[in-house]
């Protein structure tokens, strides 16, 4: 299938909700492509360069986001808010529109096995901990998934690390490795809350963070 490009310096998960502000003439003419077709593009991330301007290197891996909402402004730019769907693998560029398009390759999930239970559950309690320690709210612990596969992807996207960490989890085939990743990754930063303590409340929606709409 073909993809438009919206390329960025953070990584959406699957499931995860992403607010953008439109602005560039590029992406103003490709969100009115994406309206007038299925309301799909590819996000992918930044690996060098800028997100202004042509020339970025980018990785191979991202995200398809559904728009669910648009907001018209003033001066022809637009709020939306999207969410991540399916992971795909970009291929062959196509030319003949001002943004990046690209061949795109789905990539399917792998089916999470009765191991990855007791890895969900023992990454849901740290997660709680975790969040907790950030200043969550009681009601929104309480929505945290059990499943292995969201609450994975959950996870990811609350962590506070580096891109090219969070592009690590995306591109991980297996439910159950990216479990085990996120919990080191998770515990890693327990203990820098433990030690430093909390530098600030939790970090805005981008992209979802620890929003669990």
């Amino acid at each position: 299938m073909e993809l438009p490009l919206f390329p960025l310096h953070t990584v959406l998960f699957p499931g995860r909700p992403l607010p953008l502000h439109v602005f560039e003439q590029r992406y103003r003419d490709m969100l009115r492509d994406c309206l007038e077709s299925d309301r799909r593009f590819g996000v992918v991330a930044i690996r060098s360069g800028a997100e202004v301007g042509p020339g970025a290197d980018l990785f191979e891996v991202g995200t398809i986001a559904e728009i669910e909402r648009v907001e018209q402004l003033p001066g022809g730019g637009a709020d939306i808010v999207t969410r991540g769907t399916q992971r795909f693998r970009i291929g062959e560029l196509v030319p003949g529109t001002p943004y990046l398009r690209a061949q795109a390759e789905p990539i399917a999930d792998s089916a999470p096995v009765m191991t990855d239970i007791d890895r969900a559950r023992a990454l849901r309690n740290r997660l709680i901990t975790y969040l907790g320690a950030l200043g969550a709210p009681d009601e929104m612990l309480a929505r945290i998934p059990t499943a292995p596969a969201p609450l994975a992807w959950l996870a990811a996207a609350t962590l506070q690390v580096e891109v090219h960490q969070q592009q690590q989890l995306l591109e991980v085939e297996d439910c159950g490795r990216r479990l085990d990743l996120t919990l080191g990754l998770l515990r890693r930063e327990a203990g820098i809350v433990r030690h430093f303590g909390t530098v600030g409340a939790l970090r805005p929606v981008v992209p979802g963070g620890t929003d669990l709409n």
